[in-house]
């Protein structure tokens, strides 16, 4: 599995918003753990330029704070997995999330 976190690489947290995202951290998961992370800067001029770059590195799911229902619409599109509303250090919510101990409502 891989996952793609808009990463604000100054603090190690999730950047609060997705459309402007300077970094994506890229997160391969083994067996509940995380293998490899990479930050790739996406020097990206909108939200389809992101998509591009999580559509190119093969992510199956984002995990952002912010993001507008333009974004939204985009990622659904290209069927990658949304989970939005996360804030804080970005490796701690990676972990939380493929261990099971993050929750989302029915419209996440």
């Amino acid at each position: 599995m891989k996952i793609a976190v808009v990463y604000d690489s100054e603090s190690g947290n999730i950047h609060e918003s997705f459309e402007d995202a300077k970094v994506l951290r890229i997160y391969d998961i083994e067996d509940r753990e995380i293998f490899h992370t990479e930050n790739i800067g996406t020097m990206a001029e909108s939200p389809k330029d992101i998509l591009g770059l999580i559509h190119m590195m093969e992510a199956d799911c984002v995990l952002c704070d912010n993001i507008t229902p333009y974004s939204i619409e985009l990622l659904k599109e290209e069927g990658i997995l949304l989970y939005s509303g996360l804030d804080g250090e970005a490796d701690g919510i990676v972990y939380a999330f493929i261990n099971g101990y993050l929750i989302f409502g029915p419209d996440d």
